[in-house]
């Protein structure tokens, strides 16, 4: 029998990697970024303009919780892994690297952060 779709496997380790590609930016003034980082500028003034950016933030602290609880339920990350804090420490490194890649300071271009967000992650959520 063949399938139209073939459903790919991906350890852990490897849906972690893919999640830090797609959370960093691609390089200085990246649009998304540029635009996040205006948004966080603006949002200590502006209730709806935080809730806006509190419900983005949360939607991204969602999905990496869920990954990380995936692997923890799949044997790829240690079973006493505390899944909120990991992700919500992850994502605040994740914040700076990216920040400091839309900013084009020296030293944080995409490839040396995606290297220490790696790192990072690596410390933070050991594999199995």
């Amino acid at each position: 029998m063949r399938r139209g779709r073939t459903e790919v496997r991906r350890p852990g380790h490897r849906k972690l990697a893919l999640f830090l590609e797609l959370y960093l930016p691609r390089g200085p003034r990246d649009p998304r970024w540029t635009l996040w980082i205006e948004l966080w500028a603006r949002t200590p003034a502006n209730e709806d303009l935080r809730a806006a950016q509190q419900e983005i933030d949360d939607g991204w602290q969602r999905d990496l919780e869920a990954l990380l609880a995936k692997g923890v339920d799949q044997g790829r990350f240690a079973a006493a892994l505390d899944v909120p804090a990991r992700a919500s420490e992850l994502l605040a490194l994740l914040d700076g690297l990216s920040t400091r890649v839309v900013l084009g300071q020296r030293g944080a271009d995409r490839a040396a952060s995606l290297t220490r967000a790696h790192s990072a992650a690596a410390l933070l959520i050991p594999h199995l």
